[in-house]
C-alpha cells in the first residue's frame, strides 16, 4: 500500500482524458498556425478565419450521436449510424472550420468569377440559400484548399448542432484505447421506417437533402430529393 506521499505508477484512466485533451490542443494550435493563401493578409491585420472546438464531454457527444441517427434516417444510409457509434466511443472529436472567411484576393478564377470581389458579390444570394444545406457555400476554392491542409479530415453535423459556427467543417476524432476504435466497423442493418427509440433524438436535422420517398439505392447510396428549388425560393 502506497503512503499519501510515495509516488504510485500512473493508470490508464489517469492519463486517458488529459492525454486526449491536451492532444486536441496541439492539433487544434497546427491547425490554425498551418499555412495559408494570402498570407501577406494576416500580416496586415486580417482576423483568422479557422474556428476550431473541442468536444469531449459524454451528453455532447452523444447528443451529435442522435443528430446523427437521425439524419441516417433523413437521408436513408447506413453510414451515419455507423459512424453515430464511433461518435460515442471516442473521447474527443475536435472540429475545424472556415468562420468569416475571406478570399486571399489572387483573383485566380477557380471560383469561375475573373476577380475575388466578383465572386463575393456574385455568390452572395446564394450563400444565404444555403443555410439547409449540409455545407454553406459556394466557398472560395482556394479557402477549402486551406481547410483542407489544416485537417485533412470531413465531418458534416458540427455546424447544425450549434457547436461550431463555421460554414464548412472538419473533424478528427480522438481516442485513447488498446485498438483503434475505427479499425474494423462495420454498415448496421437499419429499418429506416422504425422510429428512433432514443427519447431525446431530435424530429429532424433541418437539413437537406433527405431521402426520396420509394427511391431505390443506387451506388450503394439512396436516391435524393432534388433541392435544387429550394435554393432558387429563397434568392
Amino acid at each position: 500500500m502506497h503512503g499519501a506521499d510515495e509516488s504510485r505508477p500512473i493508470t490508464y484512466d489517469d492519463l486517458r482524458v488529459e492525454t486526449v485533451l491536451q492532444a486536441a490542443k496541439i492539433m487544434a494550435s497546427s491547425a490554425i498556425t498551418a499555412r495559408k493563401s494570402g498570407g501577406q493578409l494576416f500580416l496586415r491585420g486580417s482576423p483568422l478565419f479557422m474556428e476550431t472546438v473541442i468536444v469531449h464531454d459524454g451528453a455532447t457527444r452523444k447528443r451529435l450521436a442522435a443528430w446523427m441517427r437521425t439524419r441516417g434516417r433523413e437521408r436513408k444510409e447506413q453510414i451515419w449510424f455507423r459512424d453515430a457509434a464511433v461518435c460515442e466511443a471516442v473521447d474527443a472529436i475536435l472540429f475545424v472550420g472556415l468562420k468569416d472567411w475571406y478570399p486571399p484576393v489572387y483573383d485566380c478564377g477557380a471560383c469561375g468569377y475573373a476577380t475575388c470581389a466578383e465572386f463575393l458579390e456574385a455568390t452572395k444570394a446564394l450563400r444565404d440559400a444555403s443555410e439547409p444545406f449540409e455545407f454553406k457555400g459556394p466557398q472560395c476554392n482556394l479557402r477549402d484548399i486551406d481547410l483542407g491542409i489544416a485537417v485533412g479530415s470531413a465531418a458534416k453535423t458540427a455546424r447544425k448542432l450549434g457547436l461550431i459556427q463555421a460554414d464548412v467543417a472538419v473533424a478528427l476524432s480522438l481516442s485513447m484505447t488498446h485498438k483503434s476504435i475505427g479499425f474494423d466497423r462495420r454498415m448496421p442493418e437499419v429499418d429506416f421506417s422504425a422510429a428512433d427509440p432514443d427519447p431525446n433524438a431530435p424530429a429532424s436535422t433541418r437539413t437537406l437533402p433527405i431521402g426520396a420517398e420509394g427511391g431505390e439505392r443506387e451506388g450503394g447510396r439512396h436516391k435524393q430529393q432534388r433541392v435544387t428549388d429550394v435554393r432558387h425560393r429563397k434568392l
